[in-house]
């Protein structure tokens, strides 16, 4: 086992995503610390790959969720994406970062307002009548380590 492992952090409200180090050592609480969360859910990407989302994440008011391709519930907080090995062991990744950033869309709502003409003998003019609400979708942005800071 090596000294230090990376894994991909998807910093869903950023809509981002970033190379981080986690120390094999206690490979859990490395999870947790950079999720931000207690209890962590694995979601498996495929044979190699897995992302550690937060369990409760669901439960809470979100301001935005991520969709992963092929998998049907949405994915709520931030999210590491990591490596196994044949063990089920944590290894680095083998995917690039881009080919993960490219599996996930960050879903996020969007006000839009909506007017009303007022045409009358003294006011003339529109007025905010309501606000309708839109989900728009992003690709994480891949930060380098100049960009990530």
């Amino acid at each position: 086992m090596t000294n230090i492992l990376t894994a991909y952090l998807v910093e869903v409200e950023r809509r981002t995503i970033r190379i981080v180090t986690i120390d094999p050592g206690d490979i859990l609480a490395e999870i947790r610390r950079q999720i931000g969360c207690e209890l962590i859910d694995m979601v498996r990407i495929d044979r190699n790959h897995c992302i550690a989302v937060d369990d409760n994440g669901l439960t809470d008011e979100l301001p935005c969720f991520t969709e992963l391709k092929g998998y049907g519930s949405p994915l709520a907080g931030n999210l590491l994406i990591i490596g196994t090995d044949a063990a089920g062991e944590t290894v680095s990744p083998s995917h690039a970062i881009e080919d993960n950033a490219a599996m996930l869309m960050i879903r996020y709502p969007v006000l839009s307002p909506e007017f009303e003409m007022l045409n009358g003998p003294t006011v003339f003019g529109s007025r905010v009548s309501g606000l309708s609400v839109k989900l728009i979708g992003a690709i994480p942005t891949v930060l380098t380590e100049e960009r990530a800071h």
